[in-house]
């Protein structure tokens, strides 16, 4: 192929529109996820929370343990 001289403009801004609609996704994804970040979460120093035995170990909610809690209680041996 043999050169003729002639300059090729490129033509770089045809995907702008693209870039700008993935960008605006990702920020509504990011502002999203705080939102719904800051109305369901509750720190683990949450003293308001209901407590139920045995749901943090696996167990279905509304079933009841396998006893008292007596982690807290002192024994003598």
């Amino acid at each position: 192929m043999a050169h003729n001289g002639k300059r090729i403009e490129g033509s770089f801004s045809q995907g702008w529109p693209f870039a700008a609609f993935i960008t605006a996704l990702a920020f509504g994804s990011f502002a999203m996820a705080g939102y719904i970040h800051k109305r369901t979460f509750r720190s683990p120093n949450d003293v308001s929370a209901p407590y139920r035995k045995g749901e943090e170990h696996g167990a279905k909610p509304g079933e009841k343990g396998e006893g008292k809690d007596t982690g807290a209680v002192k024994t003598t041996h």
